[in-house]
Order: C-alpha cells, then structure tokens, then sequence
C-alpha cells in the first residue's frame, strides 16, 4: 500500500490535483494507493494536517495493510508530514512503514535554510514570501517544532528515507541538509538530485519525460523496500546473461549477480577469436534493443567489433559491479527455499531465482579421430584458436566445413602455403555481401536515434518475415532461399567436378546455411584442396583419409562446432527430491516454453531447448526470455510465492504442440545436423519467431506448482 501526502503548503492541493501522479507511482508500484483529503489551514493549523497523516496510517494498519509492505511519501509539505508522521510513529511504538519518500520535500518552516543560499535559486513556483505566508498560517507559533519542521527532528531508528530534489528549487536546500543530518545521525537516506528542473516536476509525469523517469525509479527505490526483489544468481556473462542483467538493472532491480567463469564477459564472442570470424547475422539485427550501436563498421560485424560492442554495453548499463568474474558454477541445489550455489574453488552463494545463460555455442565437439594425439605439430579446436602458432606458408588441415571451418578458409586461403580442408559433407551456401559504412552513415545515426529503430525493424523483419518462413513452413520464400543456394554454387563453382563434390544431397535450409562471399573462390584456389573420401586417422606427419592418401600437415585446426545439446552441462543442477538436471533429461533435453523444466522451482534457462536459435538472431530471443524471467520475478515479489516451476502436464501439453509442428519445416527435409536431438527431431523453434514472444509474454500461473501464496496486503 502506497500512502501518499499531497504538497500545497498545508494550505492549498487536495488528491485531486496529484490524482495523476499517484495513479503512475502506484502503477510503477503495482499496488493501490491512499490520498488523504486531510484538513488544511488556515482553518485548520497545526497539527491538523499531521493528525489526519497519523490518522490516516493507523487506520489502514486496523483494515489488514501490513506496515512492512506499506510506503509513506508525499510532496513538499506533504513530504514534510511523510517524515513527521514516521518520527510520530517511532516515538509512539506504532509499527513503521517499509519506507519514507518524499519528492522536493518542504521540511522547515523557518525557511532558515533555503534563506541561506545566495543567490536563491529562480523557481516560479517557489517564492519565499508566499512560503512564509503559507508557514504562519499552518503553524503560527510552532514553526520550529519538529513535527512541524522535520528537519529539527532526530532521524535514528527509522524506516529508509527516499529523497528526490529538483536543482533549481530553493527547497532543495531542506535535502540537502537532511541528508547531512542523516548521515551524521546514522539514518539510511537515498539521495537523487535532478539538475535543471523546479519544485514539484513530478506533477508533469503524465506529459513530461524527465519527469516521469523521475517518478518512475522513486517507484522502484521505494518498491525495493517494499517488497524486496528475490536474489537472482545469473550463469554466463555472453549476450543472453548481459541480457538477463540489463533487463534487470532497467527494472531497478539490483539484487542479482552475474556469475562468469572467465575473465571478462562476452562469451561465446570472447572465446572464439579465430581468423574471419564474422557474424552471419546483420549487426544492427544483431543488438540490443535497448542499446544501439551507431558505429557498426561492416553490415556483418566481426568477433572484435562484437565482442567490443558487448564490453561496451556492460560498461554504459553500469553491469560491471555485478560481474563476478572467475566464478565457475560447478552445483546448484535447490533446498526448498533458494538455490545453494558452489563454485569449481570451493566459494559459495545462493539465490532465491537461478538464470542458466550458459549458450549453446560454448562447449567444442571435439572429433574421436583415431591418432589425433600422435599429430606431430599443433592441434587446436577452432573456439581454442592458438595465436602462438605460424600460419603463413604453412601446411594448415581444417577439418569440419561448417560455418566455421568455411569461415576459416576463406581467411587462410593465400595465407597458409597448402591448406586442406575436409569435407565429411557438403554445405548449402548462401551469397552474401558485406559492406563497410561510410562516416556520414554512422554520423547520421548519431544524430538521428530514429534510424536505429528502424533499422532492427527491418533487418528483424528481413530475418522473420522472409528467412524464419522459409525455415518453418513451405513456400516462395523456401523456394527463393534454395533458388540462391543453387545458383550461387552454380555460377561460384567454374569447375565441374568439383561444383559436384561440393553439392548437398539434402535440400537448402534443412541444417544450418552458411553465409559467404568468397569460399567458392578459396576453395576452387591452386593452393587449397578439398577431401572427401573421409578421415580413417591422423599420424605424426598429417591425415591419413579412407582412400589411402596421405595429407602432410603443419597444423590441424577442429573446426567441428559445438555440443549444441550440452546446455547448463558441466554443471549439476539439483530441484526438488534431489533429482538432477541429467536425471531428467535422461532421454533428451526438453523444456517448458523454452525457459523453464518441472520440478526445479524458480530455475529458468536463456536460449534453452527448442528456443528459436535456428529462425532468429540471439539477441531478441534472450530479451524475449529475459523479460519473461523479469515478469515472474515481479509475480513472486508481489504475490508471495516463494517457489514456482512448471507442472509436468503443462510442459507435456506444450510439447506435444511442438513435436505436431514440426513435420513441414526444413529441419525435417532429410538430413544430419547438429539441430537433431538423439531421436532425430530437430530441437528448434517450429513456429515463427512472433509466437515465442507472445508465448513469453505472461506467465500463465495455472501451468506452475506453486509454493506460498497471495501475500498480504
């Protein structure tokens, strides 16, 4: 319950004239709100006005209003009669709010403070005379009495005190004292000054943006009082944990950490640094919604540029205090109240809500090709990249002819002396072409924020409306994409024969397509070959493939991808009844809407299982869950439930769903791909992008076990 106190000199405002403003604080609050219409002078001096105050107090405690989950604020004088009223309460033994708040707060009627600043700051709705006016009226012969001027008081044993003061307001001198006085006496006290805005800017909330952010995070200071946020424990610091962590921070929500096994975030754009390493994904589709980047350099961004603009977005959010770096998660047990936390050195924490944003581009697949040990020079997985190791004129071996591995030709071609690349089998490749921005474009975004939106707009829809289409349902943009496809291979590849050895047997789309301009160029290179035949094993000198031949190499890059399967993997998470994560994905990942499994209360995944990773950019998918997570956050602090998770009929209704929609989508065209789970289903998205989002959008309570229960009020 919010109890708000209008401001008005004690002798002019009513609820009525904050009616607005209230209504958008309780908003922000999520909880009713209380104006009392209380008596003003001069037909009522004091202490009138700080009777009804007290009045009013104890009379929402009588009607079942807990005072640990009720906030009293007010306004100028109203936030005057806010702290009186608490100082009342503590003298009295009347139970205290949750916490005082006070916007550009009138709290000495001496005005001995304000009077002191020269020269007085320019406000037109505060003018010294009219405030000794209103101050004689109210209280003619006890101006100085503490519960008329708070700021005479004595501030220990108090609830929090919540300050918001405007720069140009005289006023703002009574804040500033307080503060002083808080400080000195002990009292918590809170702080905010807003340069260049005047007595009582709140009121304008509605229509004004300054001041609605204003009202906005003095909502959500007083609503981390309260009702506390849970504590949030956070796995991963790459784009779906900076995710999870900004939309947390935007909430004001600070109660969370960002446990990162390495040393700066970014991850799987920190670990993978090899040569033309580009993201296949439009950077400016490729962002934070709330955090745009007008200096993208390329159309397609490189792993530096994404791993600078990551660091980037941690430091403007203000994310690096809650990082802690070298924090490897090696258990996480839920023991009926909150998840017990322990790391690979033996630290421990805990958290009422467990976020796994561990991706699902993080552990390599390493190949179990016989003699791979043996290999006389280096070895190192493409996400390893060894910087150390010569590559100029050198003999390089790329095994693995996906993304990476095309990536990585591409790169090495006319830099190594031979490169080798072995193919196990032949990828679609989808042309593209990557431009530089000119300065008068990324000048443009600068100064115009606009572009920024529409451009995530188009390139989302390009990504949606065309691409994730042609993924999950036949059509012209199906027939398009494979039309692309074939006609880049046709016209990329001059030589017959080996046009025909890089041929798919399977049909575009149906495992993931790769994105290149210049591999049919590299690979058709005198200096580069392509094998076929298969890999029978590696001796000290090279690759021994199945048709005898021996391929000498210098250095052997794994260019073999990720366990796309592994998700949380390697570590073991422990719900209800000690059964572990493993135990219940026995016969194969599954989730809940892709966020959550039944039977581990308030454990929630980023970019989980079936999550859209094959239709759209990651990204939008970790905003879209991350504000699902935020949303039930918000249901447990507001409600009182302590521990929520999925039932098992709701995670198999949605499951059924899933499995029914995906016959027709190009993952079940008839292929092999690291999209199958071990009984052959692609574990992807089978609808499109819009539908996850909508199904994120709230949480349906009647699909949770849930512990605890309505609060009270």
């Amino acid at each position: 319950m919010l109890l708000y106190l209008h401001g008005g000199g004690y002798v002019t405002g009513s609820p009525r004239t904050h009616r607005a403003v209230v209504a958008r604080l309780a908003a922000h609050l999520r909880m009713p709100a209380f104006v009392p219409d209380y008596r003003l002078a001069p037909e009522h001096p004091y202490p009138a006005a700080l009777e009804d105050t007290v009045a009013a107090y104890r009379g929402l405690l009588a009607a079942g209003f807990a005072a640990h989950r009720t906030a009293v604020a007010g306004d100028s004088s109203g936030g005057a009669l806010a702290l009186a009223a608490a100082m009342a309460f503590r003298d009295d033994g009347t139970p205290l709010p949750a916490v005082i708040g006070m916007f550009c707060p009138w709290l000495d009627l001496t005005l001995k403070t304000a009077s002191r600043l020269n020269p007085i700051p320019k406000d037109p709705l505060v003018i010294l005379d009219q405030l000794r006016q209103w101050a004689a009226a109210y209280a003619p012969a006890n101006a100085a009495e503490p519960t008329a001027s708070p700021l005479h008081g004595r501030f220990h044993d108090l609830p929090p005190i919540i300050v918001h003061s405007a720069g140009d307001d005289p006023l703002a001198a009574d804040a500033d004292r307080l503060e002083e006085l808080a400080r000195e006496q002990g009292a918590s006290l809170d702080h905010t000054r807003h340069p260049g805005l005047w007595h009582g800017f709140h009121v304008l909330a509605p229509v004004m943006t300054r001041a609605d952010r204003a009202v906005r995070q003095f909502g959500q200071q007083l609503l981390a009082h309260i009702a506390p946020p849970p504590r949030v424990a956070i796995v991963g610091a790459g784009v779906s944990g900076l995710a999870m962590a900004a939309t947390l921070k935007r909430a004001g929500i600070g109660t969370f950490t960002v446990h990162e096994k390495a040393t700066e975030p970014g991850g799987t754009w920190r670990d993978n640094t090899y040569p033309g390493l580009t993201c296949d994904i439009q950077a400016r589709a490729y962002s934070f919604s709330f955090a745009p980047n007008a200096d993208w350099k390329t159309l397609y961004a490189s792993q530096a540029e994404i791993q600078e603009y990551l660091q980037r977005v941690t430091d403007d959010l203000g994310l690096r205090p809650y990082l802690r770096l070298g924090s490897e998660i090696e258990q996480a047990r839920w023991d009926g109240r909150c998840w017990q936390l322990l790391t690979t050195d033996g630290r421990r924490d805990e958290a009422e809500v467990l976020v796994s944003a561990t991706g699902f581009l993080h552990h390599p697949s390493l190949p179990g090709i016989p003699g791979l040990d043996t290999f006389a020079g280096a070895v190192f997985h493409s996400a390893r990249w060894d910087h150390s190791v010569p590559l100029a004129g050198q003999k390089v071996a790329v095994i693995g002819n996906g993304s990476s591995g095309v990536q990585i030709t591409t790169a090495l071609a006319g830099v190594a002396g031979r490169l080798t690349l072995f193919q196990r089998t032949p990828q679609w490749i989808m042309p593209t072409v990557n431009f530089s921005y000119p300065s008068w474009v990324k000048a443009a975004y600068r100064r115009l924020p606009g572009l920024h939106t529409a451009s995530y707009r188009f390139y989302q829809a390009l990504m949606e409306d065309f691409f994730a289409s042609a993924l999950v349902g036949p059509g012209w943009q199906r027939q398009a994409v494979a039309a692309l496809c074939r006609l880049h291979l046709r016209h990329g590849v001059k030589d017959p024969v080996l046009r025909r050895r890089l041929t798919p047997d399977y049909a575009p789309m149906c495992k993931r397509l790769v994105l290149s301009a210049g591999f049919f160029r590299a690979i058709g290179r005198d200096d580069v070959e392509l094998a076929d035949t298969g890999i029978e094993r590696v001796e000290p000198r090279g690759v021994i493939t199945r048709d005898g031949t021996l391929h000498e190499a210098d250095v052997i890059v794994l260019a073999t991808g990720f366990d796309t399967h592994a998700y949380t993997r390697p570590i073991t998470i422990t719900g209800t009844d000690g059964v572990t994560l493993d135990d219940a994905w026995a016969r194969g990942p599954y989730a809940y809407r892709t966020v959550a499994v039944p039977g581990f209360p308030n454990f929630f995944m980023l970019c989980g299982p079936h999550s859209p990773v094959g239709s759209q950019a990651v990204p939008p998918i970790a905003e879209a869950q991350a504000g699902y997570v935020l949303r039930w956050i918000e249901t447990l602090r507001h409600t009182g439930i302590t521990a929520a998770s999925p039932t098992p009929q709701a995670t198999a209704r949605y499951n059924d769903a899933l499995r029914a929609a995906m016959p027709g989508t190009a993952w079940t065209s008839g292929c092999t791909s690291y999209y199958l789970d071990a009984h052959g289903l692609p574990e992807l998205w089978p609808w499109m992008p819009e539908k996850h989002r909508d199904m994120l959008r709230t949480p349906v309570l009647d699909d949770f076990t849930v512990h605890g229960g309505t609060a009270p009020a």
